[in-house]
């Protein structure tokens, strides 16, 4: 009888072994279920980090790439504006020049009293034909009612 409890005792230490090794495969199933639910986890977020990064990056470096060309256009437009102009005028020359400079002549307009008178009848010459343009041409004339046939309470 003692043999046969020993080996009833054998078989249910064997039995709960079993069990035991049943039950840790079981939790180490489960395990690698949630470790491979974490690892996708993990990697989506890491890939959208990576992508808002990139697109910020693009759009940092798309902004500043515009505020350098507006401040270069900026810089250029105040270089020709604040340029000085094609010197023009000369400095007059002699004894008596006292370093002041000398407005060059029109060119535009010569100093010719002919060409002058020119275009001066030139003008009138306008004006009249202007002014009997006007005179030719039929006035609009407005017939203005009277205000006897309404009655205002004011």
């Amino acid at each position: 009888m003692k043999t046969f409890l020993v080996s009833l005792l054998v078989l249910l230490v064997i039995a709960l072994l079993a069990w035991a090794l049943g039950e840790q495969a079981s939790a180490t199933r489960q395990i690698a279920a949630a470790a491979t639910v974490s690892a996708a986890g993990q990697t989506a977020g890491s890939v959208t980090a990576t992508v808002l990064t990139i697109v910020l990056i693009l759009v940092l470096l798309a902004a500043g790439g515009a505020v350098l060309y507006l401040w270069l256009h900026m810089k250029a437009l105040e270089r020709q504006l604040s340029a000085p102009a094609p010197r023009t005028s000369r400095w007059v020359s002699g004894p008596n020049a006292r370093w002041e400079q000398v407005e060059p002549e029109s060119r535009a307009v010569p100093a010719d009293p002919l060409g002058q008178l020119v275009q001066l009848e030139v003008l009138r010459t306008l004006r009249e034909m202007r002014g009997t343009t006007r005179q030719a041409q039929p006035a609009l004339t407005v017939e203005e009612e009277t205000d006897a046939d309404n009655v205002w309470p004011w």
